[in-house]
């Protein structure tokens, strides 16, 4: 896998869907992804716009789409979400910066309405694809679990109101969770079989410092890969357990036990970059197959209502 040149878009979205590319200038970003219902947050900060562009962005910009990774090697989208508060100020005497405070899946979860009436006979599958893509602001559909229920509307149902409530009905029915990831609506179940066979991060594809054993699992750094991502059924990644510091365990505690074939589940992911700087990392947090994603991440705690 090569990993040597960067390559990166970072794209600014209006109402109209016009795309400014803002990847010429110098851009830093922090992304934070976590799943499971909580929303997912970045910074992301562009340097030295021309007074026109900054006011438009300000004014009119709408969405910030991230894709980061090499040339020639793993390069995709790590972020596409809603600018919430954009924040002008001064690094210094020379530069002038621009930070986007964006959430993905906040429009979705809390500021969409959907007003649609549906035919008997439809199935949830169907519901949610006619959900999400005829809302005020329609979306994709990404993994829906297989096991959903085939059962049908035994008579026509109008939908109104914010489509976060009919897909949580629809979730709770099947006893599986739905969330938002780059704007795309998920639903599935912590049952799911995991697609493919688990990413192994060594020093030779990126593994940067030392693993830290944690609570439940384990974090650590590599250089910056879009193919790792917070997902359900969660993806999974390999790291041989003797590259792992291990965590000092406290008085009455039970210790983290690591998973005996290095296998772990990606539970939260952060992308850090600057395109005209040294960083450029994913610090990934991964629990062992016993843990429990949830008691880890509080994730619950910032779900919406």
């Amino acid at each position: 896998m090569k990993q040597y040149i960067r390559k990166y878009q970072i794209l600014v979205v209006n109402g109209e869907n016009k795309a400014l590319d803002v990847s010429n200038l110098r851009c830093t970003f922090r992304i934070e992804k976590m799943g499971y219902q909580a929303i997912n947050f970045s910074e992301v900060s562009i340097y030295n716009l021309t007074g026109k562009t900054e006011q438009g962005i300000i004014q009119e910009g709408m969405r910030v789409i991230v894709n980061a990774g090499y040339e020639g090697g793993p390069y995709g989208k790590i972020f596409d979400g809603d600018i919430f508060q954009p924040i002008r100020d001064r690094e210094n005497n020379l530069d002038y910066k621009l930070t986007l405070h964006c959430m993905d899946g906040d429009r979705i979860l809390n500021n969409k309405i959907v007003k649609l009436t549906v035919n008997a006979g439809i199935n949830q599958r169907q519901m949610i694809d006619q959900i999400a893509t005829q809302a005020y602001t329609p979306k994709q559909v990404g993994h829906i679990t297989p096991d959903l229920s085939d059962k049908t509307l035994p008579r026509g149902k109008v939908f109104f109101g914010e489509p976060k409530k009919y897909f949580r009905q629809i979730s709770q029915d099947n006893n599986a969770q739905f969330y938002v990831n780059d704007g795309q609506i998920h639903i599935s179940k912590l049952t799911d079989v995991p697609q493919g066979e688990a990413l192994v991060i060594s020093p030779e594809n990126g593994l940067i410092g030392t693993p830290q054993m944690v609570d439940h699992g384990i974090t650590f750094r590599c250089l910056l890969n879009p193919i790792i991502k917070v997902s359900n059924p969660p993806m999974l990644v390999k790291v041989d357990n003797s590259f792992i510091r291990q965590q000092k365990i406290q008085y009455g505690q039970l210790p983290t036990i690591l998973d005996q074939d290095g296998i772990y589940k990606v539970a939260k992911l952060i992308f850090i970059g600057d395109t005209r700087g040294n960083d450029w990392y994913t610090e990934v947090t991964g629990i062992s197959s016993p843990g429990k994603i949830p008691v880890m991440l509080d994730t619950f705690n910032r779900s919406p209502n």
